[in-house]
C-alpha cells in the first residue's frame, strides 16, 4: 500500500444571540450550466443533459445574514478554503476536508448550526486548525430571520460531526491533543488533536456532558495498529438512527501498520450506544479490516440514516479505488460487520494508492421511491472536471441511470455538487473554478433543477454565495418553508448565511 502524505492545513467556533440583515431576494434566471468542447465518455457513463425548455420555471434565491453576537467568526470560502500549496490546487484537490459548518434541520423548520470558530485565523487552514478553538452552535428561528448562539465549551481543531437525536439531545465529534505529542519534526507523534472524542449534552452547552467518550487516538503512534488524527485528508461525520436508536460515527484517519511502519489513511465507521457513549464493536472486530478500514484511502465520507439502514459514499484511492455506495444494518455490523452493499459508481483509473483520482464526492439522498441519486465531479475521460448525477439501487447498489450536468473545456473545473429533492424533481449545485490561475479565488456557482428524468428544467446563477465543501443542502421538513431547499454557510464577513432557493 502507498504511503499517504499531505500538506498541513487548518479549521474552528463563541455563544450570544444573532443580529439580522435584510433578506435579499433574486428575481432573475440565470445562465444555464457552462457549455464547452463535448468530451468523450469513459469509466462513467452518462447522457448529456440538455438546456432548459423555454416555459421552465424561474429559480432564484433568498438569503439572510445573521451575526453572531459573541463575535465569533464562520469559515469562508474566499479568506479559508483557497490552498495554492496543494498539487493540484484546494479548489479541486484530490483530498477531503472537515467540514467547518454543520447543519441539523429540526422537524418545526428551525436549523441549528455547529461551526467551529475561525476568529484570529487565516490562511492556509482548512484542513484542521493550528491550535485547538472553540464550537458554538447557533440557533436559527424557523422563519430563517434571526439566530441565537451558544458556546458548547468544547476546544477542538476540527469539527467532525453534529447531529441531534430524537429526544433532542445533541451530539458533537471533535479532536483533542494525545498524551504522546511532541515538537520533533517528522516524528509520528507530532500531530495536532490526534484523539477523536465524541461527547453529547442535553442542551447547546456541553459545560457538563452526559458523556465524553474517547474513540481512538489515546496510543503513542509508533505501535503497531495505533489509530489517530481524525479528519485527516477527509473529513467527519455524525448520524443519529432514530429506528435502531443508535448513534453513528464515519470519519478519516490514520493508523501504523507494524511497530513504526508506515501510517496509512483510510474511512472508519462505529455505532455508538446513545445512552452510555460505549463504542458498540462490529462482529469478528479488526481495526485492518472491514468497518475498522473502510475503503483506502477514502478521502470523503457520506452518511445518510433511513429506517435503519446506515448508507455510505467512500471516495476509494487504493482499496477499492473507486467512488463507492455502501450500506449497513445495524445487524450486519454486529454479527459478522459485513456490509449489506457495496458497489462502485465510478471505477477510478490509475495506480492503486497514488492519492490522485482527480474526482469529487457530492452528496446523496434516498428518493421517495427508494432509489439513491448522488452526485459527483470527475475530469476521467473529460476535458476537464465535470458534474455527473448518478441513480442507483438502494437493494443492490447497481447503477439505474446517470447523467452528465457539464460539458467544460479544458481549464474549467466543476466543484463542491451537492443535490435535494425538491418535490418531485431534483434540485443540483455545484461551482465552476478556472484552473490556469492556481491563486484564482472566484468561483461561480450554479443551481439546476431537474426533473425525474434528469432533464434541465430551469437553472439560476447566484452572485454574493458561497457553498462549504462537504456541508449538504437542507431540505426543511416543518415550518413556513417546508418541503423547501436551501442551505448555511459562511461568507466574505465571518457570519452567517442563510439560503432559501426560490423554484416558482
Amino acid at each position: 500500500m502507498a504511503a499517504f502524505l499531505l500538506s498541513s492545513g487548518l479549521f474552528a467556533s463563541c455563544g450570544g444571540s444573532g443580529s439580522t440583515a435584510p433578506a435579499a431576494a433574486a428575481t432573475t434566471p440565470g445562465a444555464p450550466p457552462a457549455a464547452g468542447a463535448t468530451a468523450g465518455t469513459g469509466t462513467a457513463t452518462g447522457t448529456t443533459v440538455t438546456s432548459p425548455p423555454a416555459t421552465a420555471a424561474v429559480l432564484g434565491l433568498t438569503s439572510t445574514v445573521i451575526a453572531p453576537a459573541n463575535g465569533g467568526k464562520l469559515f469562508s470560502v474566499k479568506a479559508n478554503f483557497f490552498d495554492d500549496g496543494f498539487v493540484p490546487a484546494n479548489p479541486v484537490s484530490n483530498y477531503g476536508f472537515p467540514n467547518p459548518i454543520i447543519t441539523y434541520a429540526n422537524t418545526d423548520g428551525s436549523v441549528d448550526v455547529a461551526w467551529l470558530d475561525y476568529a484570529g485565523t487565516a490562511g492556509r487552514n482548512a484542513g484542521g486548525l493550528s491550535t485547538p478553538h472553540a464550537i458554538h452552535i447557533t440557533h436559527v428561528n424557523a422563519d430563517l430571520s434571526a439566530g441565537a448562539t451558544t458556546a458548547t465549551g468544547i476546544l477542538s481543531y476540527k469539527l467532525l460531526g453534529f447531529t441531534r437525536d430524537s429526544a433532542g439531545a445533541y451530539y458533537i465529534a471533535y479532536n483533542v491533543d494525545h498524551p504522546f505529542k511532541n515538537a520533533i519534526a517528522g516524528d509520528v507523534n507530532n500531530v495536532n488533536g490526534n484523539m477523536l472524542k465524541v461527547a453529547k449534552s442535553a442542551s447547546a452547552s456541553f459545560t457538563t456532558p452526559l458523556w465524553d467518550t474517547l474513540v481512538f487516538g489515546d496510543k503513542d503512534n509508533h505501535a503497531d495498529g495505533s489509530k489517530g488524527d481524525p479528519g485527516t485528508a477527509g473529513g467527519g461525520v455524525l448520524a443519529y438512527d432514530a429506528a435502531g436508536q443508535k448513534l453513528l460515527i464515519y470519519v478519516a484517519h490514520q493508523m501504523a501498520w507494524g511497530v513504526n511502519g508506515t501510517r496509512h489513511q483510510a474511512g472508519y465507521l462505529r455505532y455508538v450506544d446513545p445512552g452510555s457513549g460505549k463504542l458498540i464493536a462490529p462482529g469478528g472486530a479488526s481495526d485492518f479490516m472491514g468497518t475498522g478500514w473502510l475503503y483506502s484511502h477514502n478521502f470523503n465520507q457520506r452518511l445518510l440514516i433511513d429506517n435503519g439502514t446506515a448508507y455510505l459514499l467512500a471516495h476509494g484511492d487504493a482499496y477499492a479505488r473507486q467512488l463507492g455506495f455502501m450500506a449497513y444494518s445495524y445487524a450486519s455490523y454486529a454479527k459478522n460487520d459485513r456490509a449489506l452493499l457495496d458497489q462502485s459508481y465510478l471505477a477510478i483509473d490509475g495506480a492503486e494508492g497514488d492519492n490522485a483520482t482527480n474526482a469529487q464526492t457530492g452528496q446523496f439522498i434516498k428518493l421517495a421511491n427508494g432509489t439513491v441519486a448522488m452526485v459527483h465531479t470527475t475530469s476521467q475521460a473529460r476535458a476537464a472536471r465535470d458534474v455527473r448525477i448518478v441513480m442507483a439501487s438502494s437493494v443492490d447498489g447497481s447503477t439505474k441511470s446517470s447523467a452528465w450536468l457539464t460539458t467544460n473545456i479544458a481549464g474549467v473545473e466543476a466543484i463542491t455538487p451537492k443535490l435535494e429533492a425538491s418535490g418531485d424533481n431534483i434540485l443540483v449545485t455545484y461551482g465552476l473554478w478556472k484552473s490556469a490561475n492556481r491563486t484564482n479565488k472566484v468561483i461561480e456557482w450554479h443551481i439546476v433543477l431537474l426533473d425525474a428524468n434528469l432533464n434541465v428544467l430551469s437553472s439560476y446563477v447566484p452572485t454574493a454565495v458561497e457553498f462549504t465543501t462537504d456541508a449538504p443542502l437542507i431540505r426543511f421538513g416543518g415550518g413556513p418553508h417546508a418541503g423547501r431547499v436551501g442551505w448555511i454557510s459562511g461568507n466574505d464577513a465571518g457570519t452567517i448565511s442563510v439560503n432559501l432557493i426560490n423554484t416558482q
